[in-house]
């Protein structure tokens, strides 16, 4: 494929992109798709594709292009719930603990998925290894222990306790796992050398001259 074919390619994901990320803030905003009662209504059913055909043409090129698995399927999941969530659930409505947890978790998902594309991103430059380059499993890691500390100082906003220390302490705990994680998987990776066994030859030769 020459580089004008790549070039287009690009050009046409970023655009469709684009629109469906567009049709998705139409509905939700313009359109106001939340206040249809009817489930089965024609702009909900709208709504509901535009919200997985969004996340899907979005990063299933992505994860074919960098091999990550089920990258794809983990970003389809988590965009398209947390925007249903945020569109036909009223948090004015009290609604149940199961909920929330749903909207926290596909939250933390959704932000990993980007996060884990900055990180891996930032690994191509920073690591020398290739291991440690190419490593999908640390960079989607990376990602999730950052979405979970941006996700962490979100609640603790809503719950009034944000402040400088408390942020700080987060973000040196989330470093510090890191820190260990990744010293922890070099150790791992690492083959341990094993001793050098003296032939045989020589260790008879040996016990000969000294008898």
């Amino acid at each position: 494929m020459s580089w004008m074919s790549r070039a287009l390619t690009r050009v046409c994901w970023i655009l469709g992109s684009s629109v469906a990320w567009l049709m998705v803030y139409y509905l939700i905003v313009v359109r106001d798709v939340g206040s249809r009662t009817d489930f089965w209504s024609a702009e909900r059913l709208m709504a509901y594709t535009s919200f997985v055909f969004a996340p899907a043409i979005t990063f299933m090129p992505i994860a074919h292009k960098l091999r990550i698995p089920l990258y794809d399927l983990e970003a389809i999941i988590a965009w398209s719930t947390l925007a249903f969530v945020l569109t036909f659930v009223d948090p004015g409505s009290n609604p149940p603990m199961w909920m929330l947890l749903v909207f926290l978790v596909s939250l933390v998902m959704s932000l990993a998925t980007v996060l884990t594309l900055l990180s891996y991103a930032t690994g191509l430059r920073l690591f020398a290894r290739r291991s440690q380059r190419y490593d999908f499993v640390r960079a989607r890691r990376e990602g999730y222990l950052g979405s979970i500390f941006c996700v962490g100082l979100l609640l603790l906003s809503f719950l009034n306790v944000l402040s400088v220390v408390s942020a700080a302490l987060m973000g040196m705990i989330v470093l510090l796992l890191e820190i260990f994680l990744l010293s922890r998987g070099g150790q791992i990776g690492r083959v341990p050398r094993q001793p050098k066994e003296r032939p045989i030859l020589q260790v008879t030769d040996d016990l000969s001259f000294n008898d």
